[in-house]
């Protein structure tokens, strides 16, 4: 399905300060407009340029293995709903100090979902796909409806050790009460530790449902993305595979109205 010539490549990020005054930590400006390099915390330090490595192309199409992989780090059970949850480590260590940071101002950004394998993916997929009621379904009227909330495997921003999922995963759980105040702090707070919420109410938007409770590391995943919309554009990423409906993916544009179904700003640049 892919070939690996992605892995080595090196991107830069340059760390910057915020010049913007509607960019301020008072600001409640959505998150996606800011730079995503102006962070309170972090491994970054103003005027400094940081080398990294994008994973090969199967990595970020959900061939990792997070509990064996030096490059993630396990969150800490007391910021989580389970064990076993993993991000890259700067991602990790970009919400550690983000949770502790929102503890000290009295929210609990638990994290429910981190880092998901392929395998992971399709046994939510496939799970959905069996659900009695979509029987009499077309196979693409079916896949559109799990795609409101649920990405085809191979295509989850989850796969790529950046993205979180924070407090609940019921949309209607962040209109009041303590998810109104965790998503309200997140959309104030989380750009200055690089995170950012991707999938917003944004009518210009494409692909799945608002998300209040997804957010990712954008340091991280903006390359990730860019790289993977440049393996598609090259014809190295000729499709998606090993699940069922996956035949629905072309005529579905998973690529373009999925994958790059992001807040405008987020957008790869080529």
């Amino acid at each position: 399905m892919v070939s690996g010539k992605l892995a080595g490549v090196l991107f830069t990020a340059f760390a910057v300060g915020c010049t913007s005054p509607s960019l301020d930590s008072s600001s409640t400006t959505s998150p996606t407009a800011v730079d995503s390099t102006c962070m309170e915390q972090g491994p970054r330090t103003k005027g400094t340029t940081e080398i990294h490595e994008i994973p090969a192309l199967a990595e970020l199409l959900g061939d990792v293995r997070p509990s064996e992989d030096s490059a993630f780090s396990e969150l800490p059970a007391r910021m989580c709903s389970r064990d076993g949850l993993y991000l890259r480590t700067e991602a990790r260590n970009a919400f550690v100090a983000m949770h502790d940071s929102a503890l000290a101002n009295g929210i609990r950004l638990t994290a429910l979902s981190a880092t998901r394998t392929f395998g992971h993916q399709r046994a939510i997929w496939n799970r959905k796909w069996a659900r009695p009621h979509y029987m009499g379904w077309s196979n693409v009227d079916k896949a559109r409806d799990i795609l409101l909330y649920s990405s085809m495997p191979g295509s989850s921003r989850h796969h790529w050790g950046t993205d979180v999922d924070i407090h609940s995963l019921e949309p209607s759980d962040f209109i009041q009460g303590d998810g109104a105040q965790v998503v309200a702090w997140l959309r104030k707070k989380a750009h200055h530790f690089g995170f950012v919420e991707v999938y917003t109410a944004d009518p210009a938007r494409t692909g799945y449902q608002p998300e209040a409770w997804h957010w990712s590391y954008l340091p991280l995943a903006q390359p990730f993305l860019e790289a993977l919309n440049a393996a598609h554009l090259s014809g190295e990423l000729q499709g998606f595979e090993g699940f069922e409906g996956a035949d629905t993916a072309d005529s579905l544009g998973l690529m373009e109205h999925y994958i790059k179904g992001v807040a405008p700003s987020l957008l790869p640049r080529r």
